[in-house]
């Protein structure tokens, strides 16, 4: 049965209201849930990866850590990459998920030394489809995951089911052709408004994506994770949607 992660994007009222991600956690376990994800953009200072890091061992929560900078920019891996996984570390993350930049047209070493860095720190790494040209379309995609898996590299696929719909793709044709790279599955559900600045996430009953069908076929071991704002009396409901989906799934 696939484990369902809260991303703490989810409390989008909260963090700009000044919640600090560590403050949220404890939120996420009340929960029932195992497994949380934090975003660096909203990290306010150093103290808090230590904070994050106590608040993640008090509750019981393993942690992904979400950065949105390329993990390759101009054929080398990001100056900042080491900077980036040590404070993965320092919070105790698991997984650490970038932008794919440029990666698909990095050389064989360049993801030797990715793969054999996050080895060092302990972590596994992915890349995900955002909502960007530069990062967000099919073909980038899946250029960047094909050059990675035929030459033995060993980063992961993070893919966030919505952000399709703001580069104007077919998200059912993506997953179809993805599927054997996703390690974890963003999930979330759009209204389908073909002008872009009406285009917005829903609660995943009211979209447009049959995100049910989607995870029927996902293997798993792969985490779903709630990744779109939710006002804090929807949570409950929405997390039990997604664990009644995830159940019929593994029947």
């Amino acid at each position: 049965m696939n484990i369902i992660g809260i991303n703490t994007l989810v409390y989008m009222d909260a963090l700009r209201d000044g919640a600090t991600q560590s403050e949220l956690l404890g939120s996420i376990a009340e929960l029932g849930v195992t497994l949380a994800e934090v975003r660096r953009e909203y990290i306010a200072g150093d103290d808090e990866f230590n904070a994050i890091a106590n608040a993640a061992r008090i509750n019981g929560l393993r942690l992904f850590y979400s950065i949105p900078e390329s993990i390759t920019v101009n054929g080398d891996v990001n100056p900042r990459f080491e900077e980036f996984l040590d404070e993965a570390q320092r919070m105790g993350a698991s997984n650490v998920k970038f932008n794919q930049g440029d990666i698909n047209n990095v050389d064989l070493e360049v993801l030797r030394r990715i793969d054999e860095s996050s080895a060092a720190h302990g972590v596994t790494l992915t890349i995900e489809n955002d909502q960007t040209p530069e990062n967000g379309t099919f073909a980038c995609t899946s250029a960047s995951l094909d050059h990675i898996v035929a030459n033995g590299g060993k980063v992961g696929y993070t893919f966030d089911l919505g952000n399709w719909y703001w580069r104007d793709e077919d998200a059912v044709r993506a997953f179809d052709r993805l599927l054997p790279y996703i390690t974890v599955f963003h999930l979330k559900n759009v209204n389908g408004a073909s002008d872009k600045t009406q285009l917005a996430t829903t609660m995943l009953e009211d979209g447009v994506i049959d995100w049910k069908k989607m995870l029927q076929r996902l293997p798993e071991t792969v985490p779903v994770f709630l990744e779109f704002p939710i006002p804090s009396d929807r949570l409950a409901e929405q997390l039990s949607i997604v664990r009644n989906a995830v159940n019929q799934a593994s029947h």
